[in-house]
């Protein structure tokens, strides 16, 4: 049997220890053009925030020359590859991933590259890089494990409760208009993922109400995996954790934060 590497990107988190077990192809932030981080240059989460909340983030997705890179290596080494990415509706690094592979499969027809796009982000798309994992030591083949990866694509959610409207509006996921309302009016908005892109899921009035919507997400649901994720402030992610029963949790990545914002907690869910 054929070892492979599982490869994901940038906008994917995963809890410790399986975050060592991938490689990440990172993405890329800034607020200035001149100053682009996301890989060997990374800004420390307090100083991402502080910076975060007087001046807008810009992101980008994975560099294809890297891809290819680390894809031929991976191939030239003898090892398959197995590439788990961030929503295609929310990014253009799995089409960039995509597009390489094909090439490469071109170039080494005696290897196998699946590349799984998990209509996700964050720790539900980590949530398939830990079963791929779990997989993997069990001895089953690339094959086995992306067909099995691919149906359950469709079984992980995620929630997060937005504090304030402001990142959304300068992404353009809401408008302006709508977000001057919600400030004024206290509304407090989970987000879900659906078809691959991000959509209001529900409105509350204060931030109390949307994390007991939250927990009552948690609790209507049977569950395989749940976690809890932390982003930039403590005390949001405390009353987020000790409402809901997880099974792990993980650091909301530097990408995904610039368009929710610090004030921000989430769960994901497999089922």
């Amino acid at each position: 049997m054929k070892e492979f590497v599982i490869f994901t990107d940038g906008d994917v988190d995963l809890p410790a220890p399986y975050d060592k077990e991938v490689v990440l192809l990172p993405q890329y932030y800034y607020f200035d053009e001149n100053l682009v981080y996301g890989e060997e240059r990374i800004l420390p989460r307090e100083e991402f925030f502080e910076q975060l909340r007087t001046r807008r983030a810009y992101t980008s997705g994975v560099n294809p020359a890297l891809v290819r890179e680390r894809f031929e290596a991976t191939l030239k080494d003898g090892k398959d590859i197995l590439s788990i990415t961030v929503s295609s509706g929310l990014s253009g690094s799995y089409n960039t991933i995509h597009m390489t592979a094909l090439d490469l499969k071109e170039r080494y027809p005696e290897r196998s590259i699946e590349v799984i796009d998990s209509l996700s982000a964050s720790l539900a798309s980590g949530f398939l890089c830990m079963d791929a994992i779990d997989m993997r030591k069990k001895g089953k083949t690339i094959q086995e494990t992306s067909e099995e990866i691919r149906r359950r694509v469709h079984r992980i959610d995620i929630y997060f409760v937005v504090d304030n409207f402001k990142y959304l509006v300068q992404g353009g996921r809401v408008s302006e208009a709508v977000g001057k309302i919600g400030d004024i009016l206290d509304i407090k908005l989970i987000l879900t993922m659906k078809e691959g892109r991000i959509e209001p899921y529900r409105k509350n009035r204060g931030m109390n109400n949307a994390l007991r919507n939250i927990r009552n997400i948690a609790q209507a649901r049977e569950t395989a995996r749940l976690g809890v994720i932390y982003v930039g402030n403590q005390d949001l992610f405390d009353k987020c954790k000790a409402l809901v029963k997880s099974d792990c949790e993980a650091d909301l990545n530097l990408i995904v934060s610039s368009h929710v914002g610090p004030d921000t907690t989430g769960i994901a869910i497999e089922w």
